[in-house]
C-alpha cells in the first residue's frame, strides 16, 4: 500500500465520496442531503489510519453542509463551529457552504455560524436557506460563483448596501424576504452571471428586479419561478426583464398560475430573438417561441391539452426545427410517435414521460417515419414502458423494439424504457447492452 502515491489514493477517496445515494426528497434539499451524503461516505476512510486521514481531510471539509430539520443537525452545527474555531487552517479546505437553517436551531448558534461563515476566505459555492442573514456576511465572500438565498431574510437595518460579486455566475433568489431584500441592497452587481433564477414577484415595480446588475452580453438563462398567481403588474416587469437580458439563450417558465397568453399576454417580437431554448407550460410555449430560433424545447402538459394535426407548430414553435424535445407529465395517445415522428424528423434527443402512472403503458413506440439524426431517446412512467400480456413478456417487447429500431432510428445510442436502466448501442458486434443507472444521472 505504501508504494501508491497518495494522489492515486486521493482519486480513490473522490469516487467514494462521489458514489450517489439514493434519497427521498428533490430540488434543493436533494441536493444538501447529497451533500451531507458526500462527506458520510468518506469519514469511515479518514477513521482508518493517520495516512488515510490526512488525505481525506479535505475532501472531509471542502462543504459545510447542515440540515437543521434533522435530528442532531443543532449537534452538528455546534461541532463544525468548534472544530473551525481550533483549528483555523481546516477554514482554507470550506469551498462550499449549504444550510438549511430552522426554528429549533436558536439565535445564538446562528450568530456563531455566522461568524464561522465570515472567516471562511476560499467559498466558490454558497447557498442559505431559513434564517436572518447580515448583507455584510455576503460582502465577506466577493469570489462567489453560485449563491442562493431560499427563505432568507437580509436585515435592513444594516442599510441599503451594494455588493459586487465580479466571478459569480449563478444567482438564486427565492420569494421570502423579498421586501427586506429590495430595501437591503441598492444593487447586486454581477457582471459575469450567467444563469439568473427568481421569483415572479420580483417582477412587481414594489419589489424590483432592478436590484440585479447584470451584463446582456454575458447572461444566457433566466428562470422565473412562482406557485403564487400571476399579477397583472408582472406583465410588464417580465417583458421589461427580457428586454434587458435581450442576449439570452435559454428561458424557464416554473409558473403554475400563470395566466394563458390569450389572457391578453404578448411578448414584442423584438424581445430575446436569440432563445434557443425553453421550458415551460404547453400554453406558453407559442406566446415565447414563435419566431425564435428555439431548437431545446421541454413541455409540461396542461390538463385536457393533446397534440393533434390542428396545432403542429407545438412541436415546432420557433423559426427553425427542434433538435431536443421533451414532453413531459402528457397523454399517451394513438399515433403520438408518428405524430412526432413527422413534424419533428430532425430530433436529436426525444424525451416523454407520461402523465398517469401505467395509465397509457405499451403505446407502440414505432413509427413509419424516419429520425436519422436521433440519438437519446426516453419513454416513462412510474415503471416499465411495456407491461407482460397476451402480446408478450416485458422482455420480449424491448427485444423487439430494440431489433427493428434500426429501421426508423438508424443513428440511435440510448434507449431508456424504465427509470431504473437504459439500453445503450456498442456496436454491430456488441449490440445492445442494458447498463444499470437511474433517469436523473441521464
Amino acid at each position: 500500500m505504501a508504494s501508491i502515491p497518495e494522489e492515486i489514493w486521493l482519486q480513490i477517496f473522490k469516487l467514494v465520496q462521489n458514489a450517489r445515494s439514493t434519497v427521498d426528497v428533490c430540488g434543493a434539499d436533494e441536493q444538501l442531503l447529497q451533500n451531507m451524503a458526500r462527506a458520510a461516505n468518506v469519514r469511515p476512510l479518514a477513521e482508518t489510519c493517520r495516512a488515510f486521514h490526512r488525505i481525506c481531510l479535505p475532501l472531509l471539509f471542502e462543504t459545510i453542509a447542515i440540515n437543521g430539520s434533522f435530528d442532531g443537525g443543532p449537534q452538528r452545527a455546534q461541532c463544525l463551529a468548534d472544530v473551525l474555531h481550533r483549528k483555523a487552517h481546516l477554514k482554507n479546505m470550506v469551498s462550499t457552504v449549504h444550510i438549511h437553517w430552522t426554528d429549533e436551531m436558536n439565535e445564538e448558534l446562528w450568530d456563531r455560524m455566522e461568524g464561522v461563515i465570515a472567516g471562511l476566505c476560499s467559498v466558490r459555492d454558497m447557498q442559505i436557506e431559513g434564517t436572518f442573514l447580515s448583507t455584510k456576511l455576503l460582502g465577506q465572500h466577493p469570489r462567489l460563483e453560485r449563491l442562493v438565498l431560499f427563505q432568507v431574510y437580509p436585515n435592513p437595518i444594516e442599510g441599503p448596501t451594494i455588493h459586487s460579486f465580479d466571478s459569480l455566475k449563478y444567482l438564486r433568489c427565492g420569494p421570502d424576504g423579498i421586501a427586506e431584500t429590495t430595501t437591503s441592497f441598492t444593487a447586486l452587481v454581477v457582471p459575469q452571471l450567467e444563469t439568473l433564477q427568481i421569483d415572479a414577484a420580483y417582477l412587481t415595480g414594489a419589489c424590483g428586479y432592478q436590484i440585479f446588475q447584470f451584463n446582456p452580453a454575458v447572461l444566457q438563462k433566466i428562470i422565473i419561478e412562482s406557485d403564487s398567481v400571476w399579477d397583472a403588474t408582472e406583465d410588464e416587469g417580465l417583458v421589461e426583464l427580457l428586454r434587458r437580458a435581450s442576449r439570452i439563450k435559454s428561458l424557464e417558465l416554473s409558473l403554475r398560475k400563470f395566466k394563458s397568453p390569450s389572457s391578453g399576454f404578448m411578448l414584442p417580437d423584438d424581445a430575446i430573438p436569440d432563445l434557443e431554448a425553453f421550458t415551460g407550460r404547453t400554453d406558453l410555449v407559442l406566446a415565447f417561441c414563435k419566431g425564435r430560433p428555439v431548437r431545446d424545447l421541454q413541455v409540461t402538459y396542461r390538463l385536457n391539452w393533446s397534440m393533434t394535426e390542428e396545432v403542429p407548430n407545438l412541436i415546432r414553435p420557433g423559426s427553425v426545427p427542434l433538435e431536443h424535445l421533451h414532453l413531459d407529465w402528457m397523454l399517451w395517445e394513438d399515433g403520438t410517435i408518428e405524430y412526432i415522428a413527422r413534424h419533428c424528423p430532425q430530433l436529436v434527443s426525444l424525451k416523454i414521460t407520461l402523465m398517469v402512472a401505467g395509465g397509457h403503458r405499451n403505446g407502440t413506440l414505432t413509427t413509419r417515419y424516419s429520425m436519422p439524426r436521433l440519438r437519446r431517446a426516453a419513454f416513462l412512467t412510474s415503471n416499465h414502458w411495456y407491461s407482460d400480456d397476451d402480446d408478450g413478456s416485458v422482455t420480449e417487447k424491448e427485444d423487439k423494439l430494440l431489433q427493428e429500431s434500426g429501421e426508423f432510428w438508424p443513428q440511435l445510442e440510448h434507449l431508456r424504457l424504465h427509470p431504473e436502466y437504459l439500453w445503450t448501442y456498442r456496436d454491430l458486434e456488441g449490440g445492445w447492452v442494458q447498463v444499470k443507472r437511474w433517469v436523473w444521472d441521464d
